[in-house]
This record gives C-alpha cells, sequence and structure tokens, in this order.
C-alpha cells in the first residue's frame, strides 16, 4: 500500500497535520506488528482556485511517479475537490479526512453543498474526528466512514499537577466568531473572584480587548496571544482551575482534549463532538450556546467543588489517553488498508 496525504500550506505546519503526519510515520517506522510495505508521501498545496487546474496535474504527476494506491485529502473543502478530481482520472482510492467547518461552514452556500455532494460520491471512504462529523458526512453520501479523533503527543502532559490556588480559567483557542469568547468574557462579570487567561490569537483580539475594557474586567481578561512552545502550554494548563471552551460550533476540539490531559475540569457548550467526551456533571459541565448566564454558573460550580475538581480530574486524565498517538496510528492504519483493498 502507498499512501498520498497533502493538505493547504496552513495546514500541513498546524498541530492537527503535523499529528496526522505523524500517525502514519509511527505506524510504518516504530510499530512492528503491522509494519509492511507500505509507504507514505505529504506534499502541500496552496489554497488558490486560479491554480487548482496546476494542482490537480500536479497530483496525477505525483500520484504516478510515487505509484500511490490511496489519495488522502486533509479538508473536504477544495483540497477535497482537487484530490477528488485526480483520483477520478487516476482511478485511486480516495480519502478525505473531515474536520469540522469543511462540512459545517462551506457547505452552507448551494455551491458548497453541490461541491461536498460530489466529493463525497467520488470518496472511497471519509475520516472524521467526531462521530457528529461521520453523521454529517454519511448525510452527504459517504460510502465509508471512520470516527479517528485528532491525535496528541504531549509527553509529560499525564504528570499529575499540584494543587490549584489561583482561580484562574483558560481558554486555548483561535479568536474569531465562532469560538464564542465574547460569551465567555461576558460571563466573567457574573464570577466575583477569578481570572481569565485567553491564549489564541486572531482578527476577534481587538474587539474582545475594547470589550473586556468595557466591561470593566480589564484586570481581570489576560489576553496571552498564541503560545507555540508546547512545555508553556503545558504549564499555564496545569496554573488553571478550569478550560472553558464556549464555541458556536465544534468538532473534536484538541483544546479541550489537551486540557483534559493535564487533568482540568472542562466547560463548554453542547455542540459537535464535545458531548462524545464530556458527560455533563462527571468531568465537565455542558450548556447551551450564546448563554454567558450558564455559563458562569457551571464556571463557578466548577472553581468551587473540591471534590468534582479532584474526580473530573482524574476522568479526564484517563479520557485523554484514548486520543494519544498509538492508537490513532493504528486506526488510521488499518482503515488506509480497509480502503485500498475494497
Amino acid at each position: 500500500m502507498r499512501v498520498l496525504l497533502f493538505a493547504k500550506p496552513e495546514f500541513a505546519s498546524d498541530a492537527d497535520t503535523l499529528s496526522q503526519f505523524a500517525l502514519v510515520r509511527q505506524v510504518q517506522w516504530r510499530y512492528r506488528p503491522i509494519q509492511d510495505t507500505t509507504r507514505y508521501l505529504w506534499i502541500r498545496i496552496p489554497y488558490r482556485t486560479v491554480e487548482g487546474l496546476y494542482w490537480i496535474f500536479r497530483l496525477l504527476i505525483e500520484i504516478q511517479r510515487f505509484q500511490a494506491n490511496v489519495i488522502v485529502a486533509r479538508y473536504a473543502y477544495f483540497c477535497g475537490l482537487i484530490g477528488a478530481i485526480a483520483a477520478g482520472l487516476s482511478r485511486k482510492k480516495f480519502v478525505i479526512r473531515v474536520v469540522g467547518s469543511d462540512l459545517k461552514v462551506h457547505s452552507r452556500s448551494l455551491f458548497g453543498r453541490m461541491t461536498v455532494l460530489l466529493i463525497f460520491r467520488i470518496a472511497s471512504g471519509a475520516v472524521c474526528t467526531s462521530g457528529d462529523l461521520e453523521r454529517m458526512a454519511r448525510a452527504f453520501g459517504a460510502k465509508s466512514t471512520k470516527v479517528i479523533p485528532s491525535a496528541l503527543n504531549l509527553p509529560g502532559s499525564m504528570e499529575t499537577s499540584a494543587p490549584k490556588k489561583d482561580r484562574i480559567v483558560i481558554t486555548v483557542t483561535r479568536l474569531v466568531p465562532v469560538k464564542g469568547i465574547s460569551y465567555l468574557i461576558r460571563a466573567m462579570t457574573y464570577i466575583k473572584d477569578g481570572t481569565l487567561l485567553i491564549i489564541g490569537d486572531g482578527p476577534e483580539r481587538t474587539r474582545l480587548e475594547l470589550l473586556s475594557q468595557e466591561l470593566g474586567l480589564a484586570g481581570r481578561v489576560l489576553f496571552a496571544g498564541q503560545v507555540y512552545d508546547r512545555s508553556k502550554l503545558s504549564y499555564h494548563l496545569k496554573r488553571a482551575m478550569v478550560f472553558v471552551l464556549p464555541s458556536l460550533s465544534e468538532g473534536t476540539p484538541r483544546a479541550v482534549i489537551e486540557a483534559m490531559s493535564c487533568g482540568l475540569p472542562i466547560v463548554a457548550t453542547k455542540v459537535g463532538g464535545i458531548p462524545e467526551i464530556i458527560t455533563d456533571g462527571v468531568n465537565g459541565f455542558l450548556v447551551p450556546i450564546r448563554n454567558e448566564k450558564a455559563l458562569a454558573e457551571a464556571i463557578e460550580k466548577a472553581l468551587c467543588d473540591t471534590d468534582f475538581q479532584r474526580k473530573a480530574s482524574a476522568k479526564n486524565r484517563e479520557v485523554a489517553k484514548r486520543f494519544l498517538v498509538p492508537t490513532a496510528a493504528r486506526n488510521t492504519h488499518n482503515y488506509f488498508r480497509e480502503i485500498s483493498v475494497q
């Protein structure tokens, strides 16, 4: 089996895609029980529609040169379209890795829906990061699906951390409207004592900083920007008492799983794949979207209940182990092999 994987440059450098590439390398070189003649090739393509035709021909050349029999596109929209056309012309097996916004955002327009329907009609299978996305992929006509959550490789994050003394609430996310951070900032007005640490950057940052100032929270809402150093991120997570993600739409967010691996209780909205990993009242609290009062009540419960913190911490460390690289590596490899022999 020879597998050719490709994605846009920005995805080829982000943590999710690097993990995906690490999966296949680990399967090939480290896990001897499933070693075989499998080889993987990784290429990056730019997100420029005008160059789409060029990249179809480029993919066809790489498929022929590499003698690939399975093509994997990370992201259904655009990359998936290019991969579907190249796979159709070369008569190779084609798999889409569905991550969330490729279905939930791009399929809102008529053109987007028609494109996604065409892609799934050609695709042999789809790797989905959550059961919620798997149901969407099936609705779009996916012939075969497999739920394989994004894998984590966080050495040291499972270590037991010291008891938390400061009431620090943390979130790690891109600052865009769909992440709902404005609702989290407003929720802090209902919490008498506590600090919100926001790690991440994006086009909404200036507006969110102004909002925190208008609400009189300038000293209690801290913007740390993007943190690329994984050890520093782990340090911030271990200092916090609660992790919050108030998204309006999600797949299975890596940030939540990373926080779980550090033993943090989770407060999040009941969207996407989040209810698949968070049980309300057990290892976190689930709240409705766009509801800062419900968000504040859940955060306050998580901050005040030490017994809940202890139980949720132990549970989340255990749940997070399901998302480590070795498990996802085997599942990914095995699914590609199933597709290759269909």
